[in-house]
């Protein structure tokens, strides 16, 4: 008995020698989702920190690819940047909306002197004094922040602005007193703010009716979003968000939509928002295309693929090109060249691989594309140089081993021959 209990004891203390073991850390880096730096403006004579999310095949794609930007405005910017950026990043991967530039502006939203109508509760005074200078900033915009962003970003002029709560008071300047910066105005949690105007006697719902209904002005997409629980703070907010829906939808050829979700906090239905706002901008009937479906209509693949994403362009106002290379998704033009070699279009294939190096010259997957339409077209020497240059493009073992036992099957059908 004292030796079965002391080899227990034995097993009992060796036990824990052997079975616990202390994971390790091999390697270890930062997820990158953007950057933030700070801009020096000589217009508003200070430091303004922006964050800035680019599009995931930014630094591969050619001069010819431009970019839509979506602006966080204000302290809200700061805190919902990582949510519609990834948002942004996922649905553009996905081909659901072009691929854009994510910006929020780290600092307040200025508004020229503005009433509140007691909004907010009983305040006195009856007048908020201007503040952040809405005009300079405006000019900040103008002048320095789009063009800095189209030259370094190639952002293009498609904008929309995001205004929550408190830092909706520019948006809403800028909407109703300024040429527009912006095409698309996405308004979450302002029902209240609404309310507001810059005089005793009006409130914001007219000044955005006065400015939308004048036909010389132009007539930007309008989203506003609440939640029932937020409406039911105050009957005046659920008054104002009622008022908003039936001035501006009687509003001639205006896209306006407003919409109360259930369920949900006020700042929680940005997500839903969002995607409302995606869907109807680019809504997925008119933006996913089927990529082997329009190279199987009559006449020549890269021509009918072309005429498809010229007339996209034309419809949006800004060049839209087919996606070079997508993740796990056949609606990409490697993939399309590789559909056009396994039905023996092998010259079509060929143009189709040539145009994905035009809009990726930096993509060593572009280049093994091509090399292998170059093979399925007889031209092996041909294809034996391109993934010689794909090689000096891979970042990886794995990737170059990949090119390396390719190219070596090449130089075996060179011998061959």
């Amino acid at each position: 008995m004292f030796m079965f209990k002391w080899l227990m004891g034995f097993i009992f203390m060796i036990v824990p020698l052997i079975s616990v073991a202390e994971i390790s850390i091999s390697k270890q880096a930062s997820v990158i989702i953007g950057t933030e730096m700070v801009l020096k403006s000589a217009i508003l004579k200070k430091e303004i920190p922006i964050k800035i999310s680019l599009p995931t095949n930014f630094s591969l794609s050619s001069t010819l690819h431009s970019y839509p930007v979506i602006f966080v405005e204000g302290k809200h910017g700061i805190e919902f940047f990582q949510a519609v950026s990834g948002i942004v990043k996922h649905l553009a991967d996905v081909e659901r909306m072009p691929e854009t530039i994510v910006v929020s502006i780290n600092g307040e939203s200025p508004s020229p002197d503005i009433y509140h109508h007691n909004m907010w509760g009983k305040r006195s005074p009856d007048k908020w004094a201007s503040w952040g200078e809405p005009n300079k900033y405006h000019a900040f915009f103008k002048e320095e922040l789009l063009p800095f962003l189209k030259k370094r970003y190639r952002a293009n002029d498609s904008r929309a602005v995001i205004g929550v709560s408190g830092s909706s008071f520019f948006p809403f300047y800028n909407l109703t007193q300024q040429d527009n910066l912006f095409d698309t105005y996405v308004f979450l949690k302002v029902s209240d703010i609404l309310g507001m105007g810059y005089s005793a006697d009006s409130t914001l719902i007219g000044a955005m009716e006065t400015r939308l209904i004048d036909p010389s002005k132009p007539k930007p997409l309008l989203f506003f979003a609440s939640t029932r629980e937020g409406l039911s703070f105050n009957k005046r907010y659920q008054d104002n968000f009622n008022e908003l829906t039936q001035r501006l939808s009687s509003i001639k050829n205006l896209s306006f939509s407003s919409k109360i979700y259930d369920n949900e906090g006020s700042y929680d239905a940005l997500l839903k928002t969002i995607l409302d706002v995606i869907e109807l901008k680019y809504p997925k009937h008119v933006w996913t295309a089927d990529y082997q479906d329009i190279v199987n209509k009559p006449g020549n693949a890269l021509e009918n693929l072309d005429k498809y994403f010229q007339q996209l362009s034309e419809h949006y106002g800004f060049a839209i090109f087919p996606r070079s290379a997508r993740f796990n998704n056949i609606n990409e033009l490697s993939s399309l060249s590789r559909y056009l070699i396994n039905s023996k279009r092998t010259e079509e294939a060929l143009q189709v691989a040539k145009r994905h190096t035009e809009y990726q010259p930096k993509s060593w997957q572009a280049y093994e594309s091509l090399a292998k339409a170059l093979e399925a077209n007889g031209r092996v020497d041909r294809a034996i140089l391109t993934v010689k240059s794909a090689l000096k493009l891979t970042d990886t073992d794995i990737n170059r081993n990949q090119l390396q036992q390719y190219l070596a099957k090449l130089n075996t059908q060179s011998v061959e021959n």
